[in-house]
């Protein structure tokens, strides 16, 4: 029999699970949460065991055992390389939409971050990637949450944050049906990333791509695989 972990009315991210589970440990550990969302997000590549503890901030023993737990229910596949480790989503079970939008947990900021995604992508100068991150992301903000949106761009940041500013400035007088939002826009350019790579990583570990591209995708592998200074 199976099952899957979303409700009929969302359309996000979702991923099929047999009942009963052939590990009920997959419902007691938050790393194995941790873990299973991280791939999830980042379904197009596989990853190390200690990759993966530093993408999302756990032990090495912690990894493998959430790891060894998501193998046994069929949520992630393992293969060896060497003495290397690697793991990543079973594909096959996951469904995701085709609107990035649709990944964002709650449905009432979908519209906000839609049009903020927009507005930058068309004012800015060499938009490379978006990426919702913070309690929006999550999925555990309110009214009064900012909506936090990193911006990496081909080069020239100073003046595209002038414009990100005021782009801000005008999506916050802007009515939607729930209302007006506050947002929060950083951006950066693809010659700083070097120096910036545990942030970048620490954003990357709970965000969602909104605006995404070849380059994107690449920044993102260097990030997670170590291979910037290459």
């Amino acid at each position: 029999m199976q099952s899957s972990t979303n409700t009929p009315h969302r359309e996000g991210t979702s991923i099929s699970l047999d009942i009963p589970a052939q590990d009920a440990n997959l419902f007691k550990s938050q790393a194995v949460h941790e873990v299973l969302l991280f791939l999830s997000r980042y379904h197009s590549d596989s990853f190390s065991i200690t990759e993966l503890a530093d993408a999302v901030d756990y032990s090495q023993p912690s990894i493998s055992k959430a790891v060894d737990v998501l193998t046994a229910n069929n949520l992630v596949i393992d293969r060896r390389e060497g003495n290397t480790r690697l793991v990543h989503v079973n594909r096959a079970r996951l469904s995701r939409p085709d609107d990035l939008f649709l990944q964002i947990p709650q449905s009432e900021f979908q519209p906000p971050v839609r049009t903020a995604t927009n507005e930058l992508v068309e004012n800015l100068d060499g938009v490379i990637g978006i990426l919702l991150y913070g309690s929006v992301a999550r999925g555990n903000a309110d009214r009064l949450s900012d909506i936090d949106l990193w911006v990496l761009v081909e080069e020239d940041r100073m003046a595209n944050q002038r414009t990100a500013n005021r782009v801000r400035q005008d999506l916050e007088e802007r009515q939607f049906e729930t209302g007006r939002y506050a947002y929060d826009i950083d951006v950066e350019s693809l010659p700083a990333i070097p120096n910036y790579t545990e942030e970048l990583r620490e954003v990357l570990r709970g965000g969602l791509v909104v605006y995404d591209s070849e380059k994107f995708e690449t920044v993102r592998k260097m990030v997670f695989h170590g291979e910037l200074d290459e």
